[in-house]
């Protein structure tokens, strides 16, 4: 393992959609989440959003074009006007993670400053999907800390504890991933994201599939509540888990990820 770079944390689920602030309002109200906030940097490359904190330390983001002309379209166009389509992970070494991703031959969507960070962008085409890699050394440090108001106290959900990726070839592609952010494998398809499982699953095309949140305290105890959470986000499949089996998806022994069941009761949100 690399002393440089032994931690990652998933920090943004991030979903797109034609109308996002529209979207992002259907999120917000299935899921008791805040109405979020915008990324001020956005508006300059031709895209609007909106961040809505899921607990202490992660957040759902809903993604979308500010124009006809953003380049953002003609994804939306391919996978049918909405689906997941990124994920932010912070490291604590960015530039290390850059150069073994240029040694592999992945190249960079992105590379700049953002609100005093160095960020990168890793292509999809090589990744599976798009990777954001945010360099922020302190651990316990995020760019919207000082962002206020935070998660709301009723909320049904308050962690991100798996998301699942397909692609062509699994195996393939979480030894990338680990390679580049210099992480050690879970096992050969799963990825530790600081409490957040990666999981790699066989798929013709590089997509963003599922994801297992966590049943805040009030959810998981409440029938009621949690049979009326929406079964997908924006075309991302959804399940849900109480606290305990959130903490127990991370281990190596705990086989198959919650997130592939495709969830449990209620409608689609979006």
């Amino acid at each position: 393992m690399r002393a440089e770079s032994r931690w990652a944390v998933l920090r943004h689920l991030v979903l797109a959609a034609s109308d996002a602030l529209a979207a992002s309002g259907r999120v917000a109200a299935a899921l008791r989440l805040p109405e979020g906030f915008g990324d001020p940097e956005l508006a300059a490359i031709g895209l609007i959003d909106r961040n809505m904190p899921v607990g202490g330390q992660r957040y759902l983001e809903v993604v979308g074009p500010l124009g006809p002309g953003s380049y953002i379209n003609r994804w939306l166009g391919r996978v049918g006007g909405q689906g997941g389509y990124c994920l932010s992970v912070q490291v604590p070494d960015v530039a290390a993670c850059r150069q073994r991703a240029l040694e592999r031959g992945v190249r960079l969507a992105a590379d700049q400053e953002v609100l005093g960070y160095r960020i990168i962008q890793l292509h999809p085409a090589d990744m599976g999907v798009l990777l954001e890699l945010d360099g922020i050394p302190d651990r316990g440090r995020w760019f919207w800390d000082d962002i206020t108001p935070g998660p709301r106290p009723d909320a049904l959900i308050d962690d991100i504890t798996a998301v699942t990726v397909g692609v062509p070839d699994p195996e393939a592609a979480a030894a990338l991933w680990a390679d580049v952010i210099g992480l050690e494998l879970v096992t050969p398809t799963r990825l530790d994201f600081s409490g957040c499982v990666i999981e790699f699953t066989g798929h013709p095309r590089g997509q963003l599939l599922a994801a297992t949140f966590r049943l805040a305290g009030q959810a998981s105890a409440s029938a009621s509540a949690s049979a009326d959470l929406p079964t997908s986000l924006l075309g991302l499949r959804t399940a849900y888990a109480a606290a305990d089996a959130a903490e127990r998806a991370v281990a190596p022994s705990s086989g198959a990820v919650t997130s592939e069941d495709g969830g449990q009761g209620g409608t689609s949100s979006g």
